[in-house]
């Protein structure tokens, strides 16, 4: 293989002269058009297809997810955090926020469970708008309304208004507000200042930071202060946006999951029926550091497919990188059952097959590399390139005529934007 992959690099460098090359581009006349009518593969839109496979960890990317975070203050710039204390604490606590996602726990319910503890294949980014000098994607807001919420009126947390009104790079960013409980609710004795919050497609709420920040709860067995900070709102924060990139609540209803058992909702441990209790990031609950499998799966799937989720990523498919070529083994018969962003080219050995179901984009300048007897079917497949105004190369075969690959396209597939011969 490392031979072979040598002489590609060899012939590919003197690609452009007829008498050095060893590869050409893939034409019509390689392509066999199976136009007879097949049972479509309906894996593509499966959430469960999605599930990371930590045999072919290239075939689930980290992803980036791009967000922001406003503190709204009142309009005296009090009852939030200040720009130099806020701006530091809203680091702090995505990066905590962060460390928790490259910490996936083991699920604590059901008693005694196998569930499969995978990585979280998704990190946050802090993202400014582009070309704006100084913007570093923390924004401090003035706004003697907005600024709070109260539980039963008309200023609840559910309401959008604060996206609507300091939303910055809606439907590319999730945008996250730092808001406070009412003062005048926060008079009264009984009225209970917990930290809540809201996720919503493209924008979250995170409710109370501040106040209880500044207000410790009690006192530790040392005689310490116990005080809120941005490890525990930074929890709170990946449940709120667990909701943004598609998940429910497990406790209380049916999430759609099967390896997220309903439960009493116990904040911690203690009689039962709290004798166990969920540590799941979507429950309410003390701990908050374990996704399932069936989780990553629906929010990798809606990576996946165009529309909210995919849109607040970073689009580092669109970058081609070369190290992160893949290569199919030499008579290996594989099968891609969802969709895949490559990010390098992709080489098929000597007498392997790879068959694709679903779209499968690539990034612009990438490659196809058959070598001979190889074979690539795309059935019900959009081989394209997902990526604004871009396209890719195409396909390149062995020049030499003997052993040559084939191309197969079944039930209507297309190789879209590619430099050297599309179907479309």
């Amino acid at each position: 293989m490392k031979f072979f992959l040598s002489l590609l690099l060899l012939c590919l460098s003197a690609y452009g002269s007829a008498q050095n090359s060893c590869f050409r581009f893939a034409t019509m006349e390689d392509i066999i058009i199976d136009s007879s009518k097949k049972v479509v593969c309906k894996s593509c839109n499966l959430y469960q297809t999605y599930v990371p496979d930590t045999l072919h960890p290239e075939l689930t990317p980290e992803r980036v997810v791009r967000i922001n975070v406003h503190v709204i203050q009142d309009a005296k710039g009090k009852q939030n955090f200040s720009e130099d204390e806020g701006r530091l604490w809203v680091k702090q606590m995505v990066d905590n926020a962060n460390g928790r996602l490259s910490k996936n726990q083991k699920m604590n319910l059901p008693a005694g469970n196998t569930t499969a503890v995978l990585p979280v294949p998704y990190r946050y980014q802090i993202t400014g708008e582009p070309g704006s000098t100084g913007d570093d994607g923390i924004y401090f807001h003035r706004d003697d309304t907005l600024f709070s919420m109260n539980k039963k009126g008309k200023y609840n947390v559910y309401i959008p208004y604060q996206y609507e009104k300091y939303g910055i790079q809606k439907g590319h960013v999730i945008n996250i507000f730092l808001i406070e409980h009412d003062p005048d609710s926060l008079k009264s004795h009984t009225y209970r200042a917990t930290n809540d919050g809201i996720g919503t497609g493209p924008w979250a709420k995170i409710v109370g930071s501040y106040y209880l920040w500044k207000h410790p709860s009690g006192v530790n067995a040392q005689g310490d202060s116990i005080r809120f900070d941005f490890w525990n709102a930074a929890a709170l924060l990946n449940h709120e946006l667990g909701h943004c990139l598609g998940l429910s609540h497990t406790w209380n209803n049916n999430d759609g999951c099967d390896d997220t058992p309903l439960n009493p909702g116990c904040w911690n441990f203690g009689n039962p029926p709290c004798d166990h209790v969920s540590n799941n990031v979507m429950d309410y609950n003390a701990y908050q550091n374990s996704f399932t499998p069936c989780q990553l799966g629906k929010e990798c799937y809606n990576f996946s497919k165009d529309g909210t989720q995919r849109n607040m990523l970073v689009q580092d498919w669109c970058h081609y990188d070369s190290s992160r070529t893949i290569t199919i083994k030499a008579n290996d018969s594989v099968e891609w059952k969802k969709s895949i962003d490559l990010f390098g080219d992709l080489i098929l050995l000597r007498g392997s097959t790879l068959i694709m179901h679903c779209p499968v984009s690539m990034p612009p300048g990438s490659k196809i590399i058959l070598q001979g007897k190889s074979k690539l079917i795309l059935d019900d497949c959009q081989l394209t390139s997902r990526c604004p105004d871009s396209r890719w190369s195409g396909i390149i075969f062995p020049k030499r005529k003997k052993n040559q690959p084939i191309i197969i396209l079944k039930n209507g597939s297309t190789i879209e934007k590619a430099e050297h011969y599309s179907t479309q």
